[in-house]
């Protein structure tokens, strides 16, 4: 059905462009017009969607995120990130291929993709970047909810635990088998990407990174990867291939395809002058930065540089939540206390971060209110005590906005959610049953251990 917002009070287009006393009209899965649109220019069918008093604003985009660590949210605060894999991340993901293995039981990732998708939804998240476990079912439960997801399908040869690796030619196999099977294509009316995901560079060997670009080539795939989280990373890169990670990605021809490099921290200027030349995408994840004690990117460097920078919220486990909201606003105030000067980054910037350049990283036409965009957009009540009054709308959303503020969720001209409630899925029973299956499989594993 297609669907006309009228009366919007405040009209988001981007983080610069605002509008007043607007509507927009959705047909099939697209922004048709935005302006004045009159009762004969409606088409049949057409569901109004009342929007006085209220904000419409594009749809958030978590652009790196491992949707898995929803079953393991509240686990070790004290741990920096390769002892927290070790004791955390990798624990569970032998939980799960053992539960593959042996039962043929992959029911897990539906529920861990669900829970998340409720949350994404509830936040006004429209699309996010899942670096994840391979299982056919994540894709199913974005189906069932109707969330826009891309699969950025997992890849490493070396480093992790022995039993959590394939051979070579397995791995091919089923990137392949993924990519045929879900892959539909940033211009279809579908709703699932695959991406590629090499881990690092630390891995996956050199073979197989090339091998990887060649599949994004062939298939015109997004591919993303983690670059520069942390020192140790970095020291890593220079010991085995004499240069830092996003430099040697340049040196091995890795960058003639567009990649979405995620967290970015310990960039060097060379490496952010590659980044702003090759059209790297780096994705700012300032609380899981955090919260593992990584440090804290140079955005602002990369900005002045002319660095298209998205922002994501990484594992609900190293963060430990879904909430774009949240992050835009850490993110922000990470940066003004970093630099010790509040004008370092704005709101509007942050914004664009979370929408326009989310968009980019995921490689779809949405993030912005224009005609002919997708229609991934939301609505917002910011008639709340802890929102309101409303000085400046893009700041008060970036510093103020909560999961509370959103009525409306639309993905792909489908309302999702409405008035806070979701309604393509029975979230109280299904929420029930996720947890209790999480509850299940995490009762085997005490992260508690030195």
């Amino acid at each position: 059905m297609d669907i006309l917002i009228k009366n919007i009070s405040t009209l988001i287009q981007d983080a610069y462009h605002i509008l007043n006393n607007k509507d927009i009209l959705i047909e099939g899965n697209k922004i048709k017009k935005v302006g004045t649109i009159l009762p004969e220019d409606l088409p049949a069918h057409c569901k109004i969607v009342e929007a006085n008093g209220k904000v419409v604003m594009p749809g958030l985009i978590d652009a790196h995120t491992h949707l898995y660590q929803s079953m393991l949210r509240g686990c070790r605060d004290d741990l920096t990130l390769v002892p927290w894999c070790e004791k955390v991340t990798f624990p569970f993901v032998d939980m799960v291929y053992k539960e593959r293995r042996e039962k043929g039981n992959t029911m897990i990732g539906y529920y861990w993709s669900m829970l998340s998708s409720i949350e994404m939804i509830h936040n006004g998240i429209t699309c996010c970047i899942d670096m994840d476990l391979s299982l056919d079912n994540i894709f199913k439960a974005w189906q069932d909810i109707g969330m826009r997801g891309i699969a950025a399908i997992t890849v490493a040869n070396r480093w992790i635990p022995k039993e959590f690796c394939s051979d070579d030619d397995s791995i091919k196999t089923g990137i392949e088998k993924y990519i045929k099977e879900w892959h539909q294509g940033s211009s279809d009316n579908g709703l699932i990407q695959v991406f590629i995901a090499p881990s690092t560079l630390f891995c996956c060997t050199p073979e197989l990174m090339e091998w990887l670009v060649e599949k994004t080539e062939e298939y015109d795939l997004g591919f993303q990867i983690h670059i520069s989280e942390t020192k140790w990373e970095n020291n890593d890169a220079l010991k085995e291939f004499k240069t830092t990670p996003l430099e040697y990605l340049e040196k091995m021809n890795l960058l003639r395809r567009p990649i979405s490099a995620a967290h970015c921290i310990y960039l060097t200027d060379k490496e952010i002058d590659i980044a702003a030349e090759r059209g790297v995408v780096p994705v700012y994840n300032p609380k899981s930065n955090m919260k593992l004690s990584n440090g804290v990117a140079p955005i602002v460097k990369m900005l002045e540089k002319g660095v298209t920078v998205a922002l994501g919220t990484d594992g609900p486990a190293s963060n430990d939540q879904l909430d774009m909201f949240e992050e835009m606003r850490v993110g922000a105030l990470l940066q003004k206390v970093f630099h010790k000067d509040p004008g370092a980054i704005s709101a509007q910037e942050i914004f664009k971060m979370a929408t326009e350049n989310g968009a980019k990283a995921a490689r779809i036409d949405a993030g912005t209110i224009k005609e002919g965009k997708l229609a991934d957009l939301i609505i917002l009540d910011l008639n709340k005590v802890h929102s309101a009054p409303v000085n400046n709308v893009i700041q008060n959303i970036v510093y103020c906005a909560k999961d509370s503020n959103v009525e409306t969720t639309i993905i792909n001209g489908r309302i999702i959610m409405e008035k806070g409630k979701i309604l393509t899925i029975d979230e109280e029973s299904l929420t029930r049953e996720g947890i209790k299956k999480g509850e299940e499989i995490l009762k085997e594993i005490n992260f508690d251990k030195a």
